[in-house]
């Protein structure tokens, strides 16, 4: 397939008004935003994409560390904007579109499908206790678990010795894109110019994983041909549908920019939402806390100590126990809406603005990126309250929540 003239950028227009305010609060950092890449690409970067689909899957984990089995699909789809996307991952996905517009105009590959398989895979480059730093790259490095065939695992042999995920015997995932050593060797690429091909960079992991799905016949801006695409990119009809969902959602605007270097903190899931535990152990949670919450609340009105609620345990960010062959399907639907409920009153509850601020304390930047901070933070709280208070109803409800988070 030869080049073509480069696609328009899709959904540009559809930032919402707190990726606008994360964006600046990045500028403030010194970070120049999203990458224009559709500047100066040489027709030596415009890479080759096969006429015929690759065989063998580029992913085939079950269970990748990038969604929270605690929290499920829903719950991954409905914290989207709170979660952000580091500068570097949404720039590299950016310039997959236009690179892959240019190589194969016909097969419209959106970025936004290329960061909803990052968000799934490694939620962008954070799995583990990584972050993506200036250059892109995934810091310390994100390895899967060996593919040895144990507790449903496909069973791969090694076939890079060991070169791309350190282990001589099985091979591993790697990087945001989590491709397995056998198809980065097929459809690998250098996309940053840095003289090498690195999954764990997410630039030429995001551009790769653009031509495995654009690789064969099919119009990517079609939902139908791009669920083909994305299931053979790993083997799951869950894993399609999840990816499917968040491509959607960040087509039409649901989506923040967040800085790079900074490995996201877990996401409070408590038991009642917990889809890990049966339908019945999570309405006895919920009866638990409800019952708990109302006590506290009575010990409150009449001064008197009260015992906090329940406990609610670390969720999102956290390492899911792995699956194995793509053949399989692993994300279960959740019963229920899937919600980040608001800590206990007697703990003001994190946000992403509040840790950005905490980052830049005692600081020349303090003073800048603090209205901006401050408005995300309050932005997050009423995302998270709305979910626990649907319409904010009632009142008494939406502003209790709203304290937890200080406002």
């Amino acid at each position: 397939m030869g080049a073509h003239k480069l696609t328009r950028w899709q959904k540009a227009s559809a930032l919402v008004p707190m990726a606008v305010l994360v964006g600046a609060w990045g500028a403030a950092l010194g970070n120049s935003g999203l990458a224009n890449a559709s500047d100066g690409i040489s027709d030596s970067e415009i890479p080759d994409v096969p006429a015929t689909a690759f065989e063998q899957p580029a992913s085939v984990q079950q269970a990748p560390g990038g969604v929270d089995q605690k929290a499920g699909a829903a719950g991954t789809v409905a914290t989207l904007s709170t979660n952000g996307i580091p500068t570097a991952a949404l720039a590299a996905y950016r310039r997959a579109e236009t690179l892959l517009g240019k190589a194969d105009e016909a097969c419209n590959l959106p970025w936004n499908l290329v960061a909803a398989i990052g968000r799934v895979e490694s939620n962008h480059g954070r799995t583990n206790g990584n972050a993506l730093d200036t250059t892109g790259i995934a810091q310390p490095g994100i390895y899967g678990v060996p593919l040895d065939g144990n507790d449903g695992r496909a069973e791969i042999r090694d076939t890079d010795s060991g070169a791309l995920d350190k282990n001589s015997v099985y091979d591993l995932a790697v990087g945001p894109m989590q491709f397995i050593p056998g198809t980065w060797a097929s459809v690998g690429v250098d996309s940053d110019n840095d003289g090498s091909k690195n999954p764990q960079s997410i630039n030429d992991a995001a551009t790769s994983a653009g031509i495995y799905l654009c690789a064969g016949e099919g119009d990517l801006s079609d939902p139908k041909d791009a669920a083909v695409a994305v299931k053979r990119y790993n083997n799951s009809d869950a894993y399609v549908d999840l990816v499917l969902q968040i491509s959607a959602a960040y087509a039409s605007g649901d989506f923040t920019q967040s800085p790079n270097g900074i490995s996201t903190s877990p996401i409070l899931t408590s038991n009642s939402y917990d889809q890990t535990l049966t339908p019945e152990q999570r309405s006895k949670a919920a009866k638990t806390q409800k019952a708990a919450e109302k006590k506290a609340s009575e010990g409150t009105k009449t001064d008197k100590p009260s015992k906090p609620g329940p406990t609610t345990p670390p969720g999102g960010g956290s390492t899911p126990k792995p699956g194995g062959s793509g053949g399989g399907d692993s994300f279960d639907e959740p019963s229920t809406p899937t919600a980040t409920p608001s800590p206990t009153a007697t703990t003001k509850a994190p946000t992403l603005g509040g840790g950005v601020q905490d980052g830049v304390k005692d600081t020349p930047l303090a003073p800048i990126t603090k209205p901006v901070t401050d408005a995300l933070s309050y932005l997050e709280a009423q995302t998270q309250c709305l979910f626990k208070v649907p319409f904010g109803l009632p009142k008494e409800k939406y502003a209790a929540c709203m304290a937890t988070y200080g406002f």
